[in-house]
């Protein structure tokens, strides 16, 4: 895969890193971007060569993460929500469903979105999950809403979690396309950072799906949740290990050339320590990742070191971005350097794809039970 992980570093660095500040400014994805994106293979990463992906492990799908964070964060959110979108059809899907749906998701004709599972009232909690998917003759109708759903109004096809019958585990995934009728979007939320990711609501009403949309068992939506988390996990952990190594090279390179009282500042011993001690911080949190994924081989409960690791990765990377606007003085809070961006891009990972403060409570439960 160092073929693969060479080609995502020139790619990054050409074609992502110098579009990165207009994305954050305009709030807007550079037009043919997702198609880009197919063109590298990078949409392709979660699935299977023999649906035109290129197979790759989560070692290296969140190697690929990381380098696209540390190019521009709106594009890794991107590549993560697509990827889950397309692991979810790879983990559940028949061999119809998967025939039909990842060649295009691999090659970027068509884009998914996350697990639209977020509602008004159920934060993290699937178990909270309105939206009712009813039997109507050989079809399904879907009813109720989403909020806070990545790639809202952009993506070609959801991913949609609905309860088929009385709770409390009785979810199923369902595949909802643009197209279908008795969907509509509603107003994109305005975000303090990764602003080039359209996120938002949308509505089900009497949106009415055939029976090859549903993926998987009618009440199998928390075992595609189980198959696929890890490599929501890994994304956010790697992404956001991504945006605190850029803040970091960044930060190395302004101290070095930056003089105050006729010394550079990296001569000066307390930000040699400061520098020092976050590079020990990125390269724990990167190592106790990789650990995490060896890990979890062969589990078959809770994967509570990939629990732990992105935890501590994306924590991590939020005070290594901090400390590394404080190296860059005044400038560091100006709008004219990206010191701030990464501060703002970097937060969101602690708040999506799996929340910290749950995370904490479920490592908590998992530790002492």
């Amino acid at each position: 895969m160092q073929d693969v992980l060479d080609s995502v570093k020139r790619f990054a660095a050409g074609e992502i890193e110098p579009r990165a500040a207009e994305v954050d400014r305009s709030g807007q994805l550079p037009h043919g971007l997702v198609a880009s994106l197919g063109e590298q293979g990078l949409l392709g990463l979660a699935v299977p060569a023999r649906w035109g992906g290129i197979d790759s492990d989560l070692a290296t799908f969140g190697a690929c993460l990381e380098i696209v964070g540390r190019a521009c964060a709106s594009t890794a959110w991107v590549l993560l929500a697509h990827s889950m979108s397309a692991r979810a059809i790879v983990a559940a899907g028949s061999d119809a469903q998967k025939e039909r749906w990842l060649p295009e998701l691999a090659s970027g004709r068509r884009l998914g979105s996350a697990m639209a599972g977020t509602e008004a009232g159920g934060g993290s909690n699937p178990l909270g999950i309105r939206t009712a998917a009813r039997r109507n003759g050989e079809n399904w109708v879907l009813e109720g809403g989403k909020e806070f759903i990545s790639l809202a109004g952009l993506a070609d096809l959801y991913v949609v979690m609905a309860r088929t019958a009385e709770p409390p585990a009785s979810l199923g995934c369902f595949v909802v396309e643009k197209a279908d009728s008795g969907l509509s979007f509603g107003r994109r939320e305005e975000l303090l950072g990764v602003r080039g990711v359209p996120v938002g609501g949308f509505a089900l009403s009497g949106c009415t799906l055939p029976a090859d949309r549903l993926l998987g068992a009618e009440a199998g939506g928390l075992m595609v949740m189980g198959a696929i988390g890890a490599w929501g996990l890994v994304g956010a952990a790697s992404a956001a290990l991504g945006i605190a190594s850029a803040a970091l090279g960044a930060a190395m390179a302004h101290v070095s050339e930056r003089v105050v009282a006729g010394a550079r500042l990296a001569s000066l011993a307390g930000v040699q320590a400061t520098v020092g001690d976050l590079q020990m911080q990125l390269a724990g949190a990167r190592a106790g990742l990789a650990q995490a994924i060896r890990d979890i081989e062969g589990c078959k409960g809770p994967p509570l070191p990939l629990f732990m690791a992105k935890l501590a990765a994306t924590e991590t990377a939020v005070c290594v971005v901090d400390r590394c606007m404080a190296l860059h003085g005044a400038a560091g809070y100006s709008r004219e350097l990206p010191a701030e961006r990464r501060m703002r891009d970097v937060r969101a990972f602690t708040i999506h794809w799996a929340n910290n403060e749950v995370l904490r409570d479920t490592i908590r439960k998992g530790s002492l039970a």
